[in-house]
């Protein structure tokens, strides 16, 4: 063991620092729960650390836990006493605690040593007011009483505004009452909700706060400040106002369904699973009850009672897009695409600006077989030039263009223990040691090991979550990024809005999706001479194609586990096809090639790991779809997906089988590097093609197929001839490590040279045109 004195190294400090300033980054957005791990994860190594207590104390009297945060802002306080922030926090838990002694003694002792302002004047009136003994029923008499509250009719006037979304003259109205009457809440709690309306969110919270410590009794109050600071994204403060309505009001259906939503998205499934049941009791006819269990339900691998209760919720409210939307998410899973699509659509034609039912709807198209190349194209184009228009003008960019790209910029929700993360690593690490500065935009929530890791990699880090998109495009301007890189594509948490506004001189996407964005104002898009044939796919891109030599992205498997002694036939007797992609890639064309090639193998077997196939209804559907298909049932095994089976179940296998039209990606790679080889239908758009790039890499070539006849009979030929399978699988982890697919410092110098070639065009067009 290491002595307890030995100073941090240069890793642990970098790590503690990226850890703190990402715990501020996540506090101030009000993700308290990831702050509170990150602050927790410093205290660990640097127990006194003053602004880590400090800061986790802030976040205890954010939840109406002040006891609990004494200690820790007792500490930050003693272990710094020139900041005048640990006094304000700590005398303002003293009297939330109610131990106005000891606030007195604190507040005394801190002006004796300089502490002075509004916030501590605020500190002695408070104080003042809590000592104060509380007024006689009679008081109204007393003439401060009278004026305690607005005339009735100006409190009418103010509500007859509100309610006739007169927005501007209601604001000012409530301003002027809150002036007038600082401790009436009604003023502030309409003052909240008008300027909520009036989009300045952060504004509106901070208002509604005041209402609610003026007006603790008010659940309206407190329900609306719990669904404004869900839009927030903070989760644990609005789960905080839920609960204390629901002290007041146990048998609100609504609260009851608010509560199991904000649950549902802090991932603890079980209590928001028992909250919407909660509300459904009381209220039968709650459709969002229905929704918001549903979406617990899916979440909670529960798929065939996630959709009778989703399509409940729509029974009783049939326009109610995020029903349509969260059963067609259902329904993708267990690879129903037709009729997700079709509720899809269904929901942006009641929303159709809605980003999020967009970008569903376009992954359920990229699996579908029935969306033709040329479909899924133009549904990208449309949401491309949603996107712009919504967006916004383009930033102006006047700075004069540097011979080379220096400045590279990567946006990116998935910078933690994401696919995405491993394989950019090793181009971070090439652009560095090419004199290249590095800068990650980290739009994720995420904070683990691979996440410190990254930090380290780079020259700047900014978490960006929660950030507005004309801000961090400002941001990125300042910066002046020469090359800025989106890694997310159409997927989660992605910032394509800010790529519209094109704060950067060259802008590409790489990685994230495999498709184009449709968005104009995206430059390029990364690709490779297999995955992206010249003459093949130009008509499917709003981009323009830079093709990588060999291949797209370079593998970086997280760890080496031991490979099968053998076939795995020759110790089972049983021949075992396999595929662990999402269950949404095995369409019916799929269901019915890999049936026929069961079909014409009596003996062999099919293991599938699949999304809820705890289930025992969708994994009985599943197997009926495959027996439709020519399979016998006690050919199909079905297990569900969990965690640290990425590699261990490639063991089991003899031979992977890619689906299509949507291949695998990191699946694929996964197999290869287990010593597992797959057979691909090699089609015609880069999301057909990505099995072809991986197999051409490692001179796998006679395992792409051309058509599903071809693909039928490769499969059947490698499990009837064990030798030449053998003889593939043989030494394959080797060839895998050494081919272009793992080269890192190769795929490194390829990806730099994109870059400049990409740059030099840019600067060839801007001097031709000026």
């Amino acid at each position: 063991m290491s002595d307890a004195s030995e100073p941090l190294s240069i890793d642990t400090e970098i790590d503690l620092k990226a850890a703190f300033d990402s715990a501020i980054v996540h506090h101030q957005a009000g993700r308290l729960s990831q702050a509170e791990l990150l602050y927790r994860m410093v205290l660990r190594t640097l127990p006194l650390h003053p602004d880590a207590n400090h800061n986790l104390g802030v976040i205890a009297v954010q939840l109406g836990q002040p006891e609990h945060a004494l200690p820790l802002l007792n500490t930050a306080l003693t272990q710094d006493l020139t900041q005048g922030r640990f006094w304000i926090s700590y005398i303002d838990a003293l009297l939330r605690a109610g131990h106005l002694d000891e606030a007195d003694q604190w507040l005394a002792q801190g002006r004796k040593s300089g502490l002075a302002g509004p916030q501590v004047d605020e500190l002695a009136q408070r104080l003042a007011v809590a000592r104060e003994p509380k007024p006689l029923a009679k008081a109204g008499k007393n003439r401060k009483a009278k004026h305690a509250q607005p005339p009735l009719a100006v409190q009418q006037k103010l509500v007859a505004l509100f309610n006739q979304g007169q927005t501007e003259a209601c604001e000012q109205l409530a301003r002027e009452l809150t002036e007038t009457y600082p401790r009436h809440p009604l003023a502030w709690k309409t003052l909240g909700a008008v300027v909520t309306q009036l989009g300045r969110t952060a504004e509106g919270v901070q208002i509604m706060r005041t209402a609610a410590e003026l007006a603790p009794q008010d659940v309206e109050l407190l329900s609306n400040l719990g669904v404004t600071l869900v839009m927030m994204g903070q989760l644990e403060e609005a789960e905080h106002c839920y609960r204390r309505a629901l002290k007041l009001q146990p048998h609100s259906s609504s609260l009851h369904a608010f509560l199991a939503d904000t649950l549902f998205l802090l991932l603890r499934y079980p209590q928001a699973e028992q909250h919407a049941r909660k509300a459904i009791e009381l209220n039968p006819n709650n459709e969002i009850a229905y929704h918001n269990l549903g979406s617990v339900l899916r979440a909670s691998s529960k798929i065939s009672e996630a959709e009778s209760v989703l399509r409940h919720a729509l029974s009783l409210a049939w326009n109610y897009p995020a029903a349509h939307a969260n059963l067609a998410n259902v329904l993708k899973d267990q690879g129903r695409l037709v009729e997700a699509e079709k509720h899809l659509r269904l929901a942006l034609d009641m929303q159709p600006n809605n980003r999020m039912i967009r970008s569903n709807l376009l992954f359920a198209t990229i699996y579908s077989h029935t969306v033709t190349p040329e479909q899924l194209y133009a549904d990208h184009c449309v949401y491309g030039r949603m996107i712009s228009a919504m967006a916004g003008p383009s930033m102006h960019l006047s700075r004069d263009l540097s011979p080379q790209p220096r400045r590279i910029g990567f946006v990116s929700a998935d910078l933690f223990h994401h696919a995405v993360s491993y394989f950019v690593e090793p181009v971070w690490d090439g652009l560095r040691e090419r004199g290249c500065t590095v800068l990650a935009y980290y739009n994720g929530k995420h904070y683990d090991g691979a996440t410190a890791r990254l930090h380290r990699k780079c020259d700047v880090w900014r978490d960006v979550v929660g950030m507005p998109d004309e801000q961090l495009a400002q941001q990125i301007v300042d910066d002046e990024v020469d090359v800025l890189i989106d890694l997310s594509g159409h997927t989660g948490g992605n910032r394509l809005p800010v790529f519209a506004r094109e704060p950067a001189p060259l802008q590409v996407t790489w990685l994230g999706h495999p498709a184009t964005t449709g968005l104009p104002g995206m430059h390029w898009r990364i690709t490779d001479v297999y995955a992206d044939p010249p003459g093949m796919t130009e008509h499917l891109n709003t981009e323009r194609l830079y093709r990588m030599p060999e291949v797209f992205c370079c593998y970086h498997p997280q760890n080496e586990p031991a490979l099968a002694e053998q076939l795995p036939v020759e110790h089972t007797g049983r021949f075992t096809f396999g595929c662990f992609n999402n269950f949404a890639k095995v369409t019916p064309p799929v269901i019915a090639c890999w049936g026929g090639i069961l079909r014409q193998l009596p003996q062999s077997r099919l293991l599938l790991e699949v999304h809820g196939a705890e289930d025992v209804a969708f994994a009985a559907d599943i197997r009926q779809r495959f027996v439709d298909a020519g399979a016998s049932p006690a050919q199909i095994d079905i297990l569900p997906r969990q965690s640290g089976q990425q590699y261990v179940l490639y063991r089991e296998v003899d031979l992977a089988l890619d689906p299509f039209p949507c291949s695998g990606g990191t699946t694929s790679c996964d197999s290869l590097w287990m010593g597992t080889p797959f057979v691909t239908l090699a089609g015609r758009s880069f999301v057909s093609r990505m099995g072809v790039t991986f197999l051409k890499n490692v001179g796998l070539d006679e395992l792409i197929a051309d058509n599903e006849a071809d693909y039928q009979a490769k499969a059947l030929a490698l499990a009837q001839d064990l030798p030449r399978l053998r003889a593939l699988r043989e030494g394959l982890r080797e060839r895998v490590r050494q081919s272009p697919l793992m080269d890192a410092p190769r795929f490194a110098g390829h990806f730099a040279q994109a870059l400049a070639d990409m740059w030099a065009e840019k600067i060839a067009a801007q001097t031709k045109s000026g």
